[in-house]
């Protein structure tokens, strides 16, 4: 959930009490990454990067005996603890080196990781707080994501710089982290129009990385609605990936 810099930090704090109305991508996906979780129940204690609102915290609480949400943006933390009581939430900034090196059994985070602008060093620090021979399970977006907004505003300013499947696996590679299994889908969501789809990015915090003048703005409603129309009215595809990692 938090982007790359402090300014767009804020602004996901700014969609706190809208952002759960507009999440159902990152709802379904957090439920999704949830599969992957440890059958057993209580098996150890997990530190949660970007925890947000909760909806993946929520799935969390069944398999830990201690969970710790944490997210950068108070207001989302603030929310997550009054959704989920029984949890441990804190304000930390993931991309940044963490004080207790080796002190978890497990790291999850759901929705993330496409977010950090240098995710090679911010996976040396998680890297760095898991102990050995614990697992890390983590779920986020790659490329094909929204490949319909980039053909008609052009990717350079899409809300983020998707990579690719590949990519990722070698920035888990190189931090020597172990890949236990990776998978991932692409699923195709509907908006009754592109000015809905619009409001469905902007609800949550995210946003294009250039400032768009009215009249582009309605040039993309209107190229949209045309080039990706369906039943309902257009559509937009997500491709979330997730991934069970191993510290050796």
């Amino acid at each position: 959930m938090p982007a790359e810099s402090s300014n767009n930090l804020s602004s996901f704090g700014q969609k706190t009490d809208s952002y759960d109305r507009y999440a159902c991508v990152q709802k379904d996906a957090a439920a999704w990454l949830a599969e992957w979780l440890p059958k057993d129940a209580g098996a150890a204690s997990c530190l949660e990067f970007g925890c947000g609102t909760g909806l993946f915290t929520h799935h969390l609480i069944d398999h830990f005996v201690y969970v710790e949400a944490t997210d950068l943006e108070s207001r989302m933390v603030a929310k997550c603890r009054q959704r989920l009581p029984q949890v441990n939430p804190s304000v930390r900034d993931a991309w940044a080196k963490q004080p207790d090196t080796r002190s978890w059994e497990f790291i999850a985070s759901s929705s993330l990781l496409h977010w950090a602008s240098d995710p090679t060093n911010t996976l040396r620090h998680w890297y760095n707080v898991l102990r050995p021979e614990c697992n890390m399970l983590v779920g986020f977006f790659v490329e094909p994501s929204l490949p319909e907004m980039s053909q008609v505003i052009g990717l350079e300013r899409g809300p983020v710089k998707w990579r690719s499947h590949a990519a990722w696996h070698s920035i888990f590679e190189a931090v020597g982290l172990k890949i236990v299994r990776s998978e991932c889908k692409t699923v195709r969501y509907e908006y009754e129009s592109a000015l809905h789809f619009w409001k469905s990015l902007h609800g949550t915090g995210a946003a294009v990385s250039q400032h768009m003048r009215p009249s582009q703005m309605l040039r993309f409603f209107r190229e949209y609605d045309s080039a990706f129309c369906c039943e309902k009215g257009v559509y937009a595809s997500w491709t979330p990936c997730r991934i069970e990692l191993l510290k050796k």
